[in-house]
This record gives C-alpha cells, sequence and structure tokens, in this order.
C-alpha cells in the first residue's frame, strides 16, 4: 500500500481553495437568459439588466423590478406597464403583456 504524504504547509492553501465561491459568468444572459435582442415577428425587442426596448425605434423604458419563477420573469416598467418573458431555451421565448394580453413568440437575434 503506497501512501501519499502531503506537506503540512499544502493543508490551509488546500481547504482555502475549497472555500472560496465559484467564479461569477461576465455574461449577463447567465444570470438573465433573456437579455439581448429577440426577433418576435412584429417587433424586434431588446432587453439589458436595466432596461426594456420594445423595437429599434422605441427609446429604452427602465426596468423598475424583476421576479422570477420557473423559467417566466415578470417584469415592472418604469411606465407602468408589466410584461413577462418566458424562456423556452436559449434562442426561444414567450414574450406577454399583462397590460395589452399581446403574447408573442421570439427567436433570439444577438445577445
Amino acid at each position: 500500500m503506497n501512501r501519499t504524504v502531503l506537506p503540512a504547509a499544502l493543508l490551509p492553501l488546500m481547504l482555502l481553495t475549497a472555500c472560496q465561491a465559484p467564479p461569477t459568468s461576465p455574461r449577463p444572459t447567465d444570470q438573465l437568459p433573456f437579455m439581448g435582442s429577440w426577433n418576435c415577428g412584429v417587433t424586434t425587442m431588446t432587453f439589458t439588466p436595466d432596461s426594456y426596448l420594445p423595437s429599434n425605434d422605441a427609446q429604452p423604458i427602465k426596468i423598475r423590478s424583476f421576479s422570477t419563477q420557473n423559467r417566466a420573469t415578470t417584469m415592472t416598467l418604469d411606465d407602468g406597464a408589466v410584461i413577462q418573458v418566458q424562456w423556452q431555451n436559449d434562442n426561444q421565448m414567450t414574450w406577454t403583456s399583462q397590460s395589452t394580453g399581446d403574447s408573442f413568440d421570439c427567436k433570439r437575434v444577438a445577445g
């Protein structure tokens, strides 16, 4: 039976490395998978971590709050509108307006 003996000086280093938090990704899409631009048929929408652009010609609308549950994120916008996105995978999501009842199936174009 062979034994591997580690120098005592390595033990604190091993413990410190094991206790570090995992690295965070620089991509916001890892935390909010719908970030980026989406072709929704009638318009191309863009989401950033703090704003929503309903079309390429529109001014950004500040997002006041996010609430995510079961792959669906509900956003309250600065103008009072409430929208929801539900993503199926990295390239498809459904956008719904609670204010108007409109709903669009969208495909990722950038992000």
